[in-house]
């Protein structure tokens, strides 16, 4: 009995500590997104580019260019890619915005 209370209790602490964990690296995958976002956005107004203009270069929508900037969505590799290429971004300038 004692061995079965020891085992649920340390379950417990175990389920506790991966949740915050994932509560940690989501926080991290926020800031993330956000940085990047702010990041995306002062590229597109140093451009000179509105975010209709840079969707219809960047073959994607404005909607996503929106929530992009603003930290709410991930994206893909290559959408990123083509949102770089949009901005005709240099090799060093795309890696400035994943840092």
């Amino acid at each position: 009995m004692c061995k079965y209370v020891s085992s649920l209790i340390l379950g417990y602490f175990d389920i506790e500590h991966m949740q915050l964990e994932e509560n940690r690296l989501e926080a991290e995958e926020n800031a993330f997104k956000k940085r990047l976002g702010l990041k995306l956005k002062a590229h597109r107004d140093k451009a000179g580019l509105s975010q209709l203009k840079l969707a219809l270069q960047s073959n994607i929508s404005r909607t996503q260019i929106s929530r992009l900037e603003n930290g709410e969505i991930s994206t893909s590799v290559v959408t990123f890619l083509r949102i770089a290429k949009a901005l005709d971004l240099n090799q060093e300038e795309i890696l400035d915005l994943l840092d």
